[in-house]
Protein backbone atom coordinates (compact mmCIF):
# COMPACT_ATOMS: atom_id res chain seq x y z
CA UNK A 1 0.00 0.00 0.00
CA UNK A 2 1.51 3.33 -1.11
CA UNK A 3 1.84 5.99 1.57
CA UNK A 4 0.71 9.63 0.44
CA UNK A 5 4.33 11.13 1.16
CA UNK A 6 5.84 8.20 -1.49
CA UNK A 7 3.30 8.12 -4.53
CA UNK A 8 6.13 9.88 -6.50
CA UNK A 9 8.91 7.51 -5.44
CA UNK A 10 6.85 4.48 -5.95
CA UNK A 11 5.50 5.23 -9.42
CA UNK A 12 9.12 6.01 -10.45
CA UNK A 13 10.10 2.61 -9.34
CA UNK A 14 12.98 4.03 -8.04
CA UNK A 15 14.33 4.51 -4.32
CA UNK A 16 17.85 5.55 -3.87
CA UNK A 17 18.81 2.70 -1.43
CA UNK A 18 18.32 -0.28 -3.89
CA UNK A 19 19.58 -0.61 -7.64
CA UNK A 20 17.44 0.05 -10.63
CA UNK A 21 17.79 -3.22 -11.90
CA UNK A 22 19.44 -6.94 -10.83
CA UNK A 23 20.93 -9.23 -13.61
CA UNK A 24 19.03 -7.10 -15.88
CA UNK A 25 15.57 -7.41 -14.72
CA UNK A 26 14.28 -3.99 -13.48
CA UNK A 27 14.05 -3.71 -9.12
CA UNK A 28 10.12 -2.52 -8.52
CA UNK A 29 9.73 -0.57 -4.97
CA UNK A 30 6.46 -0.79 -3.26
CA UNK A 31 5.63 0.62 0.65
CA UNK A 32 4.37 -0.80 3.43
CA UNK A 33 1.88 1.52 5.61
CA UNK A 34 4.54 3.73 7.12
CA UNK A 35 6.24 4.23 3.72
CA UNK A 36 9.42 1.96 3.92
CA UNK A 37 10.37 0.05 0.49
CA UNK A 38 10.19 -3.33 -0.04
CA UNK A 39 11.88 -3.81 -3.19
CA UNK A 40 11.34 -6.85 -5.45
CA UNK A 41 11.81 -8.01 -9.08
CA UNK A 42 9.10 -9.40 -11.18
CA UNK A 43 9.23 -12.67 -13.30
CA UNK A 44 6.04 -13.68 -15.70
CA UNK A 45 4.02 -12.04 -13.39
CA UNK A 46 5.45 -13.54 -10.55
CA UNK A 47 6.52 -10.91 -7.51
CA UNK A 48 10.13 -11.75 -5.85
CA UNK A 49 11.68 -10.32 -3.09
CA UNK A 50 14.91 -8.78 -4.09
CA UNK A 51 16.57 -10.46 -0.53
CA UNK A 52 15.67 -13.71 -1.65
CA UNK A 53 16.91 -13.34 -4.83
CA UNK A 54 19.99 -12.02 -4.00
CA UNK A 55 20.73 -14.41 -1.28
CA UNK A 56 19.55 -17.88 -1.99
CA UNK A 57 18.56 -18.32 -5.97
CA UNK A 58 21.38 -20.36 -7.64
CA UNK A 59 23.84 -17.51 -9.43
CA UNK A 60 21.32 -14.91 -8.47
CA UNK A 61 19.31 -14.87 -12.00
CA UNK A 62 15.96 -15.73 -11.19
CA UNK A 63 15.35 -15.74 -14.98
CA UNK A 64 17.63 -17.88 -16.17
CA UNK A 65 17.03 -20.13 -12.64
CA UNK A 66 13.18 -20.45 -13.68
CA UNK A 67 13.80 -21.64 -17.22
CA UNK A 68 15.89 -23.67 -16.18
CA UNK A 69 13.35 -25.52 -13.41
CA UNK A 70 10.56 -25.35 -15.82
CA UNK A 71 12.82 -27.38 -17.92
CA UNK A 72 14.16 -30.65 -15.76
CA UNK A 73 13.57 -33.76 -16.89
CA UNK A 74 10.98 -35.69 -14.29
CA UNK A 75 11.75 -39.25 -12.75
CA UNK A 76 8.66 -41.61 -13.10
CA UNK A 77 8.55 -41.58 -9.13
CA UNK A 78 8.99 -37.93 -8.69
CA UNK A 79 6.40 -36.08 -6.19
CA UNK A 80 6.27 -32.50 -5.83
CA UNK A 81 5.32 -30.56 -2.60
CA UNK A 82 3.37 -27.13 -4.00
CA UNK A 83 2.67 -24.48 -1.08
CA UNK A 84 2.19 -20.90 -0.43
CA UNK A 85 5.33 -19.35 2.11
CA UNK A 86 4.21 -20.55 5.17
CA UNK A 87 1.96 -22.79 4.63
CA UNK A 88 3.42 -26.02 6.04
CA UNK A 89 5.80 -27.20 3.46
CA UNK A 90 8.50 -28.37 6.39
CA UNK A 91 5.26 -30.42 7.93
CA UNK A 92 4.61 -31.89 4.85
CA UNK A 93 7.65 -32.51 3.61
CA UNK A 94 8.82 -34.49 6.50
CA UNK A 95 5.62 -36.73 6.26
CA UNK A 96 5.90 -37.26 2.58
CA UNK A 97 10.05 -38.47 3.36
CA UNK A 98 8.87 -40.68 6.37
CA UNK A 99 6.15 -41.89 4.21
CA UNK A 100 7.90 -43.30 1.93
CA UNK A 101 10.33 -44.92 3.48
CA UNK A 102 8.19 -46.78 5.48
CA UNK A 103 9.31 -45.57 8.74
CA UNK A 104 9.06 -42.83 11.35
CA UNK A 105 12.50 -40.74 10.96
CA UNK A 106 13.64 -37.58 10.09
CA UNK A 107 15.36 -37.14 7.44
CA UNK A 108 18.42 -35.28 8.48
CA UNK A 109 18.64 -32.95 5.38
CA UNK A 110 16.06 -30.03 5.69
CA UNK A 111 13.36 -29.67 3.16
CA UNK A 112 15.43 -26.98 0.98
CA UNK A 113 17.87 -29.52 -0.38
CA UNK A 114 15.02 -30.35 -2.46
CA UNK A 115 14.02 -26.91 -2.53
CA UNK A 116 13.39 -25.90 -6.97
CA UNK A 117 14.27 -22.50 -6.06
CA UNK A 118 17.07 -23.09 -4.22
CA UNK A 119 19.02 -25.75 -5.63
CA UNK A 120 20.58 -26.03 -9.11
CA UNK A 121 20.07 -28.02 -12.08
CA UNK A 122 23.03 -30.23 -11.27
CA UNK A 123 21.88 -31.00 -7.53
CA UNK A 124 18.64 -31.92 -8.66
CA UNK A 125 19.89 -34.32 -11.44
CA UNK A 126 22.20 -35.44 -8.55
CA UNK A 127 19.61 -36.13 -6.34
CA UNK A 128 18.93 -39.90 -5.22
CA UNK A 129 15.22 -41.36 -6.28
CA UNK A 130 12.66 -41.47 -4.87
CA UNK A 131 12.71 -37.00 -4.92
CA UNK A 132 10.56 -36.06 -2.38
CA UNK A 133 10.72 -32.10 -4.33
CA UNK A 134 9.12 -29.22 -3.20
CA UNK A 135 8.94 -25.48 -3.89
CA UNK A 136 7.17 -21.96 -3.67
CA UNK A 137 7.23 -21.90 -7.16
CA UNK A 138 3.50 -21.27 -9.04
CA UNK A 139 1.55 -23.55 -11.37
CA UNK A 140 2.81 -21.38 -14.53
CA UNK A 141 6.95 -22.28 -13.37
CA UNK A 142 6.68 -25.69 -12.52
CA UNK A 143 8.77 -28.64 -14.45
CA UNK A 144 6.66 -28.60 -17.94
CA UNK A 145 8.21 -32.44 -18.28
CA UNK A 146 6.84 -33.10 -14.56
CA UNK A 147 3.37 -31.62 -15.71
CA UNK A 148 2.95 -33.34 -18.98
CA UNK A 149 3.94 -36.89 -17.44
CA UNK A 150 1.29 -36.27 -14.74
CA UNK A 151 3.84 -36.67 -11.74
CA UNK A 152 2.39 -36.60 -8.56
CA UNK A 153 1.66 -33.35 -6.66
CA UNK A 154 0.53 -32.74 -3.06
CA UNK A 155 -0.59 -29.04 -2.98
CA UNK A 156 -1.26 -27.81 0.57
CA UNK A 157 -3.08 -24.28 1.60
CA UNK A 158 -2.94 -22.56 4.54
CA UNK A 159 -6.01 -19.41 5.48
CA UNK A 160 -4.21 -15.95 4.83
CA UNK A 161 -4.26 -14.50 7.73
CA UNK A 162 -2.06 -16.88 9.78
CA UNK A 163 -0.36 -16.94 6.43
CA UNK A 164 -0.02 -13.32 7.01
CA UNK A 165 1.13 -13.46 10.68
CA UNK A 166 3.76 -16.21 10.18
CA UNK A 167 5.57 -14.10 6.93
CA UNK A 168 6.04 -11.44 8.92
CA UNK A 169 7.56 -12.84 11.57
CA UNK A 170 9.95 -14.56 8.89
CA UNK A 171 10.55 -11.34 7.61
CA UNK A 172 11.40 -9.88 10.85
CA UNK A 173 14.21 -12.40 11.40
CA UNK A 174 15.44 -12.68 7.90
CA UNK A 175 17.75 -10.61 5.43
CA UNK A 176 15.78 -9.13 3.54
CA UNK A 177 16.11 -6.04 0.64
CA UNK A 178 20.07 -5.07 0.59
CA UNK A 179 20.85 -7.21 3.66
CA UNK A 180 18.91 -5.49 6.09
CA UNK A 181 15.74 -7.06 8.44
CA UNK A 182 12.56 -5.75 7.96
CA UNK A 183 11.97 -2.89 10.64
CA UNK A 184 8.58 -2.02 10.40
CA UNK A 185 5.27 -3.25 12.69
CA UNK A 186 2.72 -6.04 11.78
CA UNK A 187 0.22 -2.89 10.60
CA UNK A 188 2.59 -1.86 8.27
CA UNK A 189 3.32 -4.82 7.13
CA UNK A 190 -0.35 -6.35 6.57
CA UNK A 191 -0.02 -2.73 4.66
CA UNK A 192 2.20 -4.69 2.30
CA UNK A 193 0.53 -8.23 2.37
CA UNK A 194 -2.94 -6.14 1.25
CA UNK A 195 -0.93 -5.03 -1.90
CA UNK A 196 1.19 -7.58 -2.53
CA UNK A 197 -0.87 -10.87 -1.83
CA UNK A 198 -3.96 -9.83 -2.03
CA UNK A 199 -3.88 -7.46 -4.53
CA UNK A 200 -6.27 -7.98 -7.78
CA UNK A 201 -3.22 -9.17 -9.67
CA UNK A 202 -3.00 -11.71 -6.80
CA UNK A 203 -0.13 -13.35 -4.68
CA UNK A 204 -1.68 -15.52 -2.12
CA UNK A 205 -5.09 -15.48 -3.71
CA UNK A 206 -4.27 -16.79 -6.93
CA UNK A 207 -1.41 -19.05 -6.26
CA UNK A 208 -4.45 -20.60 -4.20
CA UNK A 209 -7.39 -20.85 -6.80
CA UNK A 210 -4.96 -21.37 -9.66
CA UNK A 211 -4.17 -25.10 -8.62
CA UNK A 212 -7.98 -25.33 -7.62
CA UNK A 213 -8.71 -24.24 -11.81
CA UNK A 214 -6.20 -26.86 -12.54
CA UNK A 215 -7.03 -30.06 -10.71
CA UNK A 216 -10.88 -29.02 -12.05
CA UNK A 217 -9.82 -28.47 -15.41
CA UNK A 218 -7.55 -31.78 -15.10
CA UNK A 219 -9.71 -34.26 -13.53
CA UNK A 220 -7.52 -37.15 -13.96
CA UNK A 221 -4.54 -35.67 -12.81
CA UNK A 222 -3.15 -36.88 -9.63
CA UNK A 223 -3.12 -34.06 -7.10
CA UNK A 224 -3.87 -34.00 -3.70
CA UNK A 225 -5.30 -30.95 -2.37
CA UNK A 226 -4.35 -30.66 1.75
CA UNK A 227 -5.49 -28.17 4.11
CA UNK A 228 -3.47 -27.11 7.09
CA UNK A 229 -5.94 -26.74 9.24
CA UNK A 230 -7.39 -29.92 8.71
CA UNK A 231 -3.61 -31.03 9.09
CA UNK A 232 -3.39 -29.77 12.51
CA UNK A 233 -7.14 -30.70 13.47
CA UNK A 234 -7.01 -34.38 12.49
CA UNK A 235 -3.09 -35.67 11.46
CA UNK A 236 -3.83 -39.33 11.47
CA UNK A 237 -6.87 -38.64 9.27
CA UNK A 238 -4.68 -36.22 6.63
CA UNK A 239 -1.26 -38.31 7.11
CA UNK A 240 -3.58 -41.51 5.94
CA UNK A 241 -4.60 -39.56 2.86
CA UNK A 242 -1.38 -38.79 2.02
CA UNK A 243 -0.40 -42.13 2.31
CA UNK A 244 -3.03 -43.76 -0.17
CA UNK A 245 -2.14 -41.06 -2.88
CA UNK A 246 1.31 -41.82 -2.40
CA UNK A 247 0.19 -45.53 -2.86
CA UNK A 248 2.44 -46.57 -0.19
CA UNK A 249 2.07 -49.45 2.02
CA UNK A 250 1.49 -48.19 5.59
CA UNK A 251 -0.09 -49.72 9.08
CA UNK A 252 -2.10 -48.12 11.64
CA UNK A 253 1.19 -47.84 13.52
CA UNK A 254 2.97 -46.49 11.27
CA UNK A 255 0.45 -43.40 10.76
CA UNK A 256 0.50 -42.87 14.62
CA UNK A 257 4.33 -42.71 14.71
CA UNK A 258 4.13 -40.08 12.12
CA UNK A 259 1.77 -38.02 13.51
CA UNK A 260 3.97 -38.08 16.67
CA UNK A 261 7.06 -37.53 15.15
CA UNK A 262 5.61 -34.59 13.12
CA UNK A 263 3.93 -32.41 15.52
CA UNK A 264 4.90 -29.27 15.49
CA UNK A 265 7.01 -29.22 18.31
CA UNK A 266 8.49 -32.43 17.56
CA UNK A 267 9.61 -31.17 14.55
CA UNK A 268 11.02 -27.98 15.59
CA UNK A 269 13.31 -29.78 18.20
CA UNK A 270 14.12 -32.14 15.63
CA UNK A 271 15.33 -29.03 13.43
CA UNK A 272 17.85 -27.67 16.11
CA UNK A 273 19.20 -30.91 17.17
CA UNK A 274 19.40 -33.30 14.22
CA UNK A 275 19.32 -31.08 10.96
CA UNK A 276 21.89 -29.34 9.55
CA UNK A 277 19.83 -26.14 8.90
CA UNK A 278 22.47 -24.23 7.30
CA UNK A 279 19.21 -22.08 5.53
CA UNK A 280 19.09 -20.39 9.28
CA UNK A 281 23.19 -19.43 9.25
CA UNK A 282 22.77 -17.90 6.00
CA UNK A 283 19.90 -15.48 6.14
CA UNK A 284 18.80 -15.43 9.56
CA UNK A 285 20.06 -11.36 11.22
CA UNK A 286 20.94 -12.98 14.83
CA UNK A 287 21.67 -16.94 13.78
CA UNK A 288 18.81 -17.96 15.47
CA UNK A 289 15.66 -20.58 14.11
CA UNK A 290 13.24 -18.96 12.97
CA UNK A 291 11.56 -21.23 10.27
CA UNK A 292 9.04 -22.97 13.58
CA UNK A 293 7.39 -20.17 15.28
CA UNK A 294 3.72 -21.98 16.59
CA UNK A 295 2.29 -23.62 13.78
CA UNK A 296 -1.08 -23.12 14.95
CA UNK A 297 -4.32 -21.97 14.05
CA UNK A 298 -5.72 -18.84 14.73
CA UNK A 299 -2.83 -16.76 15.96
CA UNK A 300 -4.18 -13.82 13.75
CA UNK A 301 -6.23 -13.09 16.17
CA UNK A 302 -3.76 -12.18 18.50
CA UNK A 303 -1.87 -9.59 15.90
CA UNK A 304 -4.83 -8.06 13.88
CA UNK A 305 -7.67 -5.29 15.06
CA UNK A 306 -11.07 -5.52 14.02
CA UNK A 307 -10.84 -2.63 11.88
CA UNK A 308 -7.91 -4.44 9.81
CA UNK A 309 -9.54 -8.13 10.11
CA UNK A 310 -12.99 -6.54 8.35
CA UNK A 311 -11.16 -5.26 5.86
CA UNK A 312 -9.22 -8.21 5.43
CA UNK A 313 -12.57 -10.48 5.13
CA UNK A 314 -14.07 -8.00 2.32
CA UNK A 315 -10.74 -7.88 0.18
CA UNK A 316 -10.97 -11.95 0.88
CA UNK A 317 -14.51 -12.19 -0.28
CA UNK A 318 -14.04 -10.08 -3.31
CA UNK A 319 -10.63 -11.84 -4.39
CA UNK A 320 -11.82 -15.49 -3.71
CA UNK A 321 -15.47 -14.99 -5.31
CA UNK A 322 -16.45 -18.02 -7.65
CA UNK A 323 -13.32 -19.94 -5.71
CA UNK A 324 -15.18 -23.08 -3.92
CA UNK A 325 -11.84 -23.90 -1.41
CA UNK A 326 -13.34 -23.42 2.02
CA UNK A 327 -10.52 -22.06 4.26
CA UNK A 328 -11.03 -22.49 8.44
CA UNK A 329 -9.81 -19.39 10.08
CA UNK A 330 -10.18 -21.14 13.46
CA UNK A 331 -10.40 -24.37 15.03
Amino acid sequence: MTTKENETSSESGVHPSFPKEFNGVPVEIDYDGAGRPFPTIIVDDQRFSLGMIMDMVPGGNIVEHVQTIRNIKAREDDVLICTYPKSGTHWIWEIVSMLRKGKAEYDPRIKETAMLELISKDQIEAMESPRNLNTHFPLCMLPKDLLDTKRKIIHVMRNPKDAAVSMYHHFKSEKIGVGHVYPGTFSDFLSLFFCLEMGANGGWNKYVTDFEKFAKDNPDYPILSLYFEDMKQDPKREITKVAKFLDVPYTEELITAVAERCDFENLKKANQEIKDDYITRKIAHDGKQFMYRKGTVGDWKNWFTVAQNELFDETFETRMHGSELKFKFVL
